[in-house]
């Protein structure tokens, strides 16, 4: 079984849910940042599945292996985490476990390292290449600094469509006043907000 290290996993389930595609191409392509142990995933694909007719595609960043970072902003981090417990291991232990998903993409990488390289859109090869280049559901639950998730914010609404959703984890440990005044000028309006996640969704372009 896939377990989870958080709460209000069904505020992820109605972001998947809230989420829409006015002009479909027979594609849709999610995205998590901070996989884990795969959960998130896990209920995104999922839903995804049961929702839309087209091919989802969900690509989950993470680069696992121990790195350090700062987790949270300076005021919420006790400690510049010199080691995590996002191992190798439990990259494997995902891969196994998300063996039966195989339109699940992992991008052993930096959020940094995913945006710098596909600036440009996913390319999936189906028959011949296709460029994803806009995201239906994003689920931010890696870093939770103000400054790396307002990085990842403005890269994914640049990428977003009327119908998109995001999903933010741990949401009061940043300044989501900022971030919410950011996503609200591209469009994006709140879904539901509960005690550990908060959902959005774009309404306009």
């Amino acid at each position: 079984m896939i377990k989870g290290d958080s709460d209000e996993y069904e505020l992820l389930t109605e972001a998947v849910k809230s989420s829409y595609k006015l002009k479909t191409d027979d594609y849709y392509l999610t995205c998590e940042i901070g996989v884990r142990e795969g959960l998130g995933s896990k209920i995104i694909m999922d839903e995804m599945q049961t929702k839309n007719h087209g091919t989802p595609h969900h690509v989950g960043i993470d680069p696992y292996g121990d790195i350090k970072y700062r987790h949270f902003d300076k005021e919420h981090d006790f400690i510049e985490h010199p080691k995590t417990d996002y191992t190798n291991l439990m990259k494997l232990r995902l891969k196994k476990d998300l063996i039966d998903y195989p339109n699940f993409h992992l991008m052993e990488m930096t959020d940094q390292e995913y945006m710098d390289k596909y600036r440009n859109g996913f390319t999936i090869y189906d028959g011949k290449p296709k460029l994803l280049d806009k995201y239906t559901v994003v689920h931010f639950d890696g870093p939770h600094t103000t400054v790396e998730i307002l990085r990842e914010v403005l890269f994914f609404c640049d990428r977003s469509h009327v119908g998109t959703t995001f999903c933010f984890d741990d949401y009061k440990l940043y300044k989501m006043d900022l971030i919410d005044q950011v996503c609200y000028e591209h469009g994006f309006r709140p879904i539901k907000k509960g005690k550990q996640r908060y959902v959005i969704r774009k309404e306009y372009d």
